[in-house]
């Protein structure tokens, strides 16, 4: 189900649960978030829907600044991410998508049973020669243990290091102090 979709469902589904008169409507749907439809030029899954709808006050006000075209295709054909409290064995699937407005958006998971759940949503704000920076949120749960719990939205920087053959978030203790690495895999 798309997200408007969903929007549509809870904002009808609030105007039937409280029929407090059409204030508390009003109330209800006014503290929603304003949503804008982003119309993708570009993806690298073929299956990839043509539009997302994102919340307007978290799209970035200028598009992606690319300062290498290289590392760019590079983070667009990536071959998955991992957290390795999850394993390295099994990659997750990260979707890399362009707007017609420049935006390239960042949208990534890895799971496995009993061993936890890695997510990332937003938007790669610049791409130089061997970093990027993510704006956005990344969550973990239940890795590496099943009642760890984490989640944060700010920019990101994730870089190579060591002529290694991924990105690297570089914060490695951003949530209760153990030691996290998220890497984004690339093709040799």
């Amino acid at each position: 189900m798309s997200l408007a979709r969903a929007f549509a469902i809870v904002t009808l589904f609030c105007a039937w649960v409280l029929p407090v008169g059409a204030s508390a409507q009003n109330d209800v749907t006014a503290a929603l978030p304003a949503l804008t439809d982003m119309k993708l030029v570009r993806s690298n899954m073929p299956d990839a829907p043509k539009t997302l709808v994102a919340e307007t006050d978290e799209i970035p006000d200028s598009p992606t600044r690319i300062h290498d075209k290289a590392a760019a295709e590079r983070i667009f054909a990536n071959e998955g991410i991992t957290l390795q409290w999850i394993g390295w064995e099994k990659r997750g699937q990260a979707w890399v998508a362009v707007d017609e407005g420049g935006h390239w958006v960042l949208m990534a998971g890895q799971y496995a049973r009993e061993k936890g759940t890695l997510d990332l949503e937003g938007f790669i704000t610049e791409i130089g020669s061997d970093y990027f920076i993510f704006e956005g949120t990344v969550k973990i749960f239940g890795a590496p243990d099943k009642e760890r719990m984490c989640r944060k939205t700010k920019p990101w920087r994730f870089a190579i290091t060591q002529n290694r053959k991924y990105y690297r978030l570089r914060e490695f203790e951003w949530c209760d102090g153990l030691t996290d690495y998220i890497d984004l895999y690339f093709k040799p």
